[in-house]
C-alpha cells in the first residue's frame, strides 16, 4: 500500500460472497462485536438469483435459516427461489450487514495488519476502493465455474451446464447428465413439461446414498416406474452429436480422471438437448492469486478443524470448506465456528500489545 492511499474502510473481518455463508458470516461478527465487510462481485445472494424458478430446494426453511432471523413458511414445505431471495433480503436488512455489493476484489495482499484488498466498482469499472482487514473469510462458493464432460461434443451449442426453464423443451429429446439432485430434479421437471428425458448417472440410485436426498429418489423412482423418465446408470457419456449422445458402461472411480473405465461397446441415445449439470467448482485463479494451495477438488486446501488456509489469517467456510459443508444447515455452524476463532485470536492480539 503505497503512503498516499486512501482506505475507504478498516474492519476486523472481510468476507467474500454475499451468500448464505456470507451473509451468516457477517451475523456472528455482528453478535461477537466484530466490524465486518461483506464484498461480492455480483448482487446479494446471486448464485440463487440463477436459481430456476419453479424448482424447490432439497432443505426445509428451517435449514436454511441464517443469522438467527426466522424463515417464515408453513411447515413441511421446500422453499422455492421465489421464497429464499425475499429471505436474504429481509436478512441483510433485519441485520443491518454492512455489504459491499458489484464490487470485483483485483488484488490482496498481506500486511503487518492483516490484508488490504482492493476492489473496482462492476459493471462498469468506473471506481477503485481499498480496505484494510485485521482476518479474511473466502465465501464466495463453488458456483463460478461448471464441471464439463470430458468428451468429443461437449462444446455444441445445444449442451447446456445450467436448468432454467423447462416448457421451451416441450416435446424434443432431452438427456440429462448427472447423479446429484439438481440433475435428478430437472430430469423430473422436463419430463413433467413435456420432454422425452433420458437421464444418464455415472452410479445407481440407491436409498440412502449421499447423492440424492430420500425424497428425490422416490420422486425419480415413480417418474422412472410410470416411463417418463428412462434412466442410464453406471455410464458414463463418451460423444455427443448434432440429435444424438453415446453412452458407454463404466465403472464409479471419483479418483479416476474420467470418472471411471468404460467397457462394452457405446450405444447411442437420443437427444436434441443435453444439460450436463454435474456441479460446479470455484475460481481457481483467484484463489491462485492470492497464493492459496488449491486442492484436486478446485477448493482452497485449508485446515480441516480450523479452516485456516495456509495464508495465514484467510480462511474459507461455506462450500469451499469442503464437499460435506455444502448443506447450508451444516455450513451456518461451521461459519460460525470460523468468526468465532477469529474473535478469539484477535482478542490475543489486542491483549498482548497493550
Amino acid at each position: 500500500m503505497s503512503e498516499n492511499e486512501t482506505i475507504n474502510k478498516t474492519v476486523d473481518v472481510l468476507i467474500v460472497g454475499a451468500g448464505p455463508s456470507g451473509l451468516h458470516a457477517g451475523c456472528v461478527a455482528q453478535d461477537l462485536g466484530l466490524s465486518h465487510l461483506i464484498v461480492d462481485r455480483r448482487g446479494l445472494a446471486h448464485s440463487f438469483v440463477e436459481y430456476p424458478q419453479s424448482l424447490k430446494f432439497f432443505s426445509p426453511p428451517e435449514e436454511m435459516e441464517i443469522g438467527g432471523v426466522p424463515f417464515p413458511m408453513r411447515g413441511g414445505d421446500k422453499p422455492t427461489r421465489e421464497d429464499i431471495l425475499p429471505y436474504f433480503r429481509a436478512v441483510a436488512r433485519y441485520r443491518k450487514l454492512n455489504l459491499a455489493v458489484w464490487e470485483r476484489i483485483t488484488e490482496i495482499h498481506r500486511n503487518a495488519e492483516g490484508f488490504v484488498v482492493r476492489t473496482v466498482l462492476e459493471p462498469n469499472a468506473h471506481a477503485t476502493r481499498t480496505y484494510s482487514a485485521r482476518s479474511l473469510i473466502l465465501a464466495s462458493g463453488v458456483w463460478d465455474e461448471p464441471v464439463r464432460l470430458a468428451c468429443p461434443g461437449q462444446d455444441r451449442p445445444h449442451v447446456f451446464s445450467r436448468f432454467d426453464e423447462p416448457t421451451e423443451f416441450f416435446g424434443t429429446d432431452v438427456l440429462v447428465v448427472g447423479g446429484g439432485n439438481s440433475a435428478a430434479t430437472a430430469a423430473m421437471m422436463l419430463a413433467e413439461a413435456g420432454a422425452r428425458v433420458t437421464l444418464s448417472m455415472r452410479r445407481k440410485p440407491e436409498p440412502y446414498q449421499s447423492h440424492l436426498r430420500p425424497f428425490v429418489l422416490r420422486d425419480l423412482e415413480f417418474a422412472i416406474e410410470e416411463k417418463r423418465i428412462t434412466l442410464h446408470a453406471g455410464v458414463r457419456v463418451t460423444r455427443i452429436e448434432a440429435d444424438t449422445a453415446w453412452l458407454q458402461t463404466a465403472e464409479y472411480d471419483p479418483s479416476h480422471p474420467l470418472g471411471g473405465k468404460t467397457f462394452g461397446e457405446a450405444f447411442p441415445v437420443p437427444a436434441r438437448f443435453v444439460f450436463a449439470l454435474l456441479g460446479h467448482y470455484g475460481d481457481i485463479a483467484f484463489f491462485e492469486r492470492l497464493g492459496l494451495c488449491v486442492g484436486p477438488d478446485g477448493r482452497p486446501a485449508a485446515d480441516p478443524t480450523t479452516y485456516e488456509t495456509n495464508v495465514p489469517g484467510l480462511y474459507v467456510t461455506g462450500s469451499l470448506a469442503g464437499q460435506k459443508i455444502d448443506v447450508i444447515v451444516s455450513g451456518r455452524v461451521q461459519t460460525a465456528e470460523v468468526v468465532r476463532r477469529i474473535a478469539e485470536r484477535l482478542a490475543r492480539r489486542k491483549a498482548s500489545s497493550h
